[in-house]
């Protein structure tokens, strides 16, 4: 079995998330679909496996990591997401429970895969794990590294109401870690799927880190808190994109999205489950 597969050679009988896991699965259908998923390559639950029993990765191993990394990443700096076989089910989303490292340099990249693999046994993911009886593998995606202006998560179900003709978006400046961390309160959009706007609430949002898509360095800029962080247009599109991602998988989705020079990103797409 593989043990590194970029997005775009991922085969219909690779698709599973006991190799790739189920943020990889959801994020190569759509890199291959046309979608705008940033560029990369996923490390499989069999070279997890192999690491398990040998705990150490060869030297081999490493330059074929640095060349995956090179191809994907001409800046150098990638995000290294976790990508577990239980994650993003139908029956389980484990949102936020598992590890992602940002703005990582090829040479610190062992690291970061290490953190993803560790958190498979944190004791969060235990607690939540066994509500399905499930044990995991960890898959471990790297991609190249999105600086975004705006960031955030977008439901194409409303998440309290459950009116499927709602379009719930959330948004931040900068990156939507800290959204998914609940340590920022997002702006919060109401769209219908007639692409109407209904509904707009704008938080406070001051000191907001960036990451600079040059240099890979982080900085504190100082923002009027009060200011709408999508503009109308934008809001619109962020919608479109969500009903076509829930057009493309036949179910309802949460997708985490980051806007970088007037192009909207998808980072992540999970089922929204416990619908009823």
């Amino acid at each position: 079995m593989p043990f590194f597969l970029p997005l775009h050679k991922i085969s219909k009988n690779q698709l599973n998330p006991s190799l790739i896991g189920g943020k990889a699965k959801a994020l190569a259908q759509l890199y291959q679909n046309n979608f705008l998923v940033p560029n990369g390559f996923v490390i499989t639950t069999e070279f997890f496996n192999l690491f398990s029993k040998e705990d150490n990765i060869s030297g081999n191993d490493l330059v074929i990591i640095f060349k995956y990394i090179d191809a994907c990443s001409p800046l150098g700096f990638v995000a290294v997401r976790s990508s577990a076989s239980i994650e993003d089910s139908g029956e389980q989303s484990f949102a936020g429970q598992f590890e992602t490292v940002l703005n990582v340099k090829k040479e610190d990249v062992l690291g970061a895969i290490t953190k993803c693999w560790q958190s498979l046994y944190s004791p969060r993911v235990s607690i939540y794990a066994k509500q399905g009886n499930d044990e995991g593998k960890m898959a471990v995606l790297i991609q190249e590294m999105i600086y975004p202006e705006v960031s955030g998560v977008a439901f194409s179900l409303h998440p309290v109401t459950k009116d499927s003709n709602s379009i719930v978006i959330e948004a931040i400046f900068g990156n939507n870690e800290l959204l998914v961390q609940g340590a920022v309160t997002p702006d919060c959009y109401v769209v219908n799927k007639q692409l109407e706007i209904l509904d707009k609430n704008v938080a406070s949002q001051n000191n907001i880190q960036f990451l600079d898509d040059e240099n890979g360095i982080s900085s504190k800029i100082s923002k009027d808190g009060d200011l709408q962080k999508l503009s109308d247009n934008q809001i619109v599109a962020v919608a479109q994109m969500v009903i076509n991602v829930e057009n493309f998988f036949h179910h309802p989705v949460d997708v985490e999205w980051a806007i970088n020079k007037g192009n909207i990103f998808i980072l992540q797409s999970r089922p929204i489950t416990k619908i009823n």
